[in-house]
């Protein structure tokens, strides 16, 4: 970045801002403050940063008891690309994503950094305005703005009225809370064009047709939300993280489906599932910054350059860099040494739930072990967790060694909470949540200890999530079991909520079973694998743990993919159905680890 004559952007987050209980030194300690340059002011009781003024000593950064204060600084050219400010000191964004029709649009990027508000103002439901805060968004000037580029023909047609949006949301846990009735009467409501038979029968929901959406399982909302959009006679289709909650089988459908959906329309999508979103995609964008001050999109890039400069934290075109280090993937099963005696120990089980049918293979969870838990959804994950907690008993046999008491995060989460991070994780698990031990081992990792003022139900999807993790972790238990943890997460904070879960289990010498369907965070977190087969609702069967190759390479030869790895970073990346590689991996019986 250019370091001659910066656009200097302060940012305050007003959440964690108190100044009824503050000093007021950042004030106070301000060197234009104290030549008499009122930099930094008070009005009405809110600090107010003059940016034109700020000399970006960053001491007003250093003395927040709050850590509410960030200050940076930008390439001034950025200026003339300012799309969005949210109000003085407050997030800004730059640049936008460009929709390209017949394609799929892929973004990529860590959450805060400005998806969500580029979905929103390529939806039409926000109109920018161009940095001037105190004013309403103006198409006039938007138009003007854009005059000569490709987005002024896409913001003349839709502020015209000539495109018409179908948006996605991400939060589709809380769609029975604002949509009543069942599957069908919700996509007959939403029904404009296409074939409504395909539409239920591809992305299988003809069995949930009759069930209330309060009933469907988070796989099942999130099809459920994806069909009612394509159902829209719509030009412009906004998927809003369509992989969370389904399993890998289910994603591959999703991502074929919304794939069909580009002919003669545009599509975008955001997703942080890196083989899902490269596998949907014919182009990438890439949008970086600091989350919660300004998001910058880069220009839209091929699939496997856009993806490997995120991972890169690297944009050659521009000389920018963005990440200190590069996110790179391991081609190997890393293999983790255990404690010899188990924590956990069962018999074969047999479990009949109405008419589903579980079988259970004999095997052993050790102490100070992660168990990654792989399968289709609705096929006995959940409910084998409950036969071992002693929620639910066996028809057949028997738990050999029982923990006592189990800290559970579930697949769904709530933020009604009436409170502070800080009390909702001393609620969960007593005063010790926030020691200081808790806060270095466990809430400085996840990134969430500046977040133990903020109301919770102001958090973000991914801020929530790493809350509820770390307010599971945090509880005395002998066993601690996390559904999903990925959900709503960016790639970087994947990697790191896998890190920080291996190695506060490995610290306290106790077991953990985690159940998601992202195979990255599923092979950076666990220890070994657990592999569930079967017919979903009818009939699972759970193999007995296994190392991470062998699980890997069966799970997949079930999902029917291989996955090669990009030479430059080592992510993986599926395979074409029948290429060379594909086949050649397939012979090998090597899905996963190539090396």
């Amino acid at each position: 970045m250019s370091e001659e004559t910066p656009l200097r952007v302060a940012i305050i987050d007003r959440e964690l801002c108190n100044p009824d209980r503050c000093t007021h030194e950042c004030q106070r300690f301000c060197p234009p403050v104290r030549m008499g340059i009122p930099c930094i002011e008070f009005i009405d009781g809110e600090p107010i940063i003059r940016e034109e003024l700020c000399i970006g000593c960053g001491i007003c950064v250093k003395k927040c008891p709050f850590e509410a204060i960030t200050i940076v600084n930008l390439p001034k050219e950025l200026g003339s690309n300012l799309i969005h400010q949210y109000g003085i000191n407050e997030f800004r964004l730059f640049r936008l994503p460009v929709p390209v029709k017949d394609a799929v649009l892929g973004i990529i990027g860590r959450n805060g950094t400005g998806k969500s508000t580029a979905l929103r103002i390529l939806s039409g439901k926000l109109i920018p305005n161009l940095g001037e805060y105190n004013t309403e968004g103006n198409p006039e000037k938007v138009l003007e703005f854009y005059r000569g580029e490709q987005l002024y023909y896409y913001f003349k047609d839709l502020y015209d009225g000539k495109l018409k949006i179908a948006y996605k949301p991400q939060e589709v846990y809380l769609l029975p809370k604002v949509v009543k009735g069942t599957v069908k009467q919700l996509l007959d409501k939403a029904y404009e064009t296409g074939d409504i038979d395909y539409v239920i029968d591809t992305l299988n929901l003809r069995k949930s047709l009759t069930r209330d959406i309060k009933e469907l399982s988070g796989g099942d909302l999130q099809r459920l939300a994806i069909a009612a959009a394509s159902l829209k006679d719509a030009d412009v289709y906004l998927f809003d993280e369509p992989s969370s909650y389904n399993d890998i089988f289910e994603r591959m459908v999703v991502a074929r489906f919304i794939n069909n959906l580009s002919k003669d329309k545009y599509v975008v999508i955001v997703d942080h599932d890196l083989a899902f979103l490269d596998y949907i995609s014919d182009y990438i964008t890439v949008v970086y910054g600091e989350p919660g001050a300004f998001g910058i999109f880069t220009r839209m890039e091929s699939v496997r350059t856009g993806i490997n400069i995120f991972l890169d934290g690297y944009i050659p075109a521009d000389n920018i860099r963005f990440r200190e280090k590069p996110i790179t993937f391991s081609t190997v099963a890393q293999k983790h040494s255990l404690e010899t005696y188990p924590a956990l120990k069962y018999t074969n089980i047999k479990k009949r739930l109405g008419d589903f049918e579980l079988y259970i293979n004999e095997g052993e969870i050790m102490q100070g072990e992660v168990l990654g838990i792989l399968g289709p959804n609705a096929i006995g994950k959940t409910t084998f967790i409950r036969i071992l907690v002693g929620e639910l008993k066996p028809d057949e046999g028997e738990i050999l060694i029982s923990p006592e008491k189990m800290a559970y995060k579930p697949q769904y989460l709530s933020n009604d909470y009436d409170g502070t991070v800080e009390e909702f994780l001393e609620e969960k698990a007593g005063k010790d949540a926030t020691s200081r031990w808790a806060i270095n081992s466990l809430l400085k990792p996840l990134n969430i200890y500046n977040l133990l003022e903020r109301e919770v139900r102001n958090l973000s999807g991914g801020e929530l999530q790493k809350v509820y993790i770390a307010a599971t972790l945090l509880q005395n238990a002998d066993i601690y079991l996390l559904d999903e943890p990925s959900a709503f997460i960016d790639v970087e904070d994947r990697l790191e909520v896998a890190a920080a879960i291996n190695r506060f289990i490995k610290l306290n010498k106790k077991p953990a079973a985690v159940i998601d369907h992202d195979l990255i965070l599923i092979d950076a977190v666990s220890d070994r694998l657990m592999v569930f087969e079967g017919e979903p609702g009818r009939k699972g069967v759970g193999g007995a743990p296994r190392n991470k190759r062998d699980g890997m390479n069966r799970f997949l030869s079930q999902v029917n993919i291989t996955l090669r790895r990009d030479k430059h970073s080592g992510r993986p990346r599926i395979n074409k159905p029948g290429s060379r590689l594909d086949r050649e991996q397939r012979e090998k019986g090597e899905y996963y680890y190539v090396s």
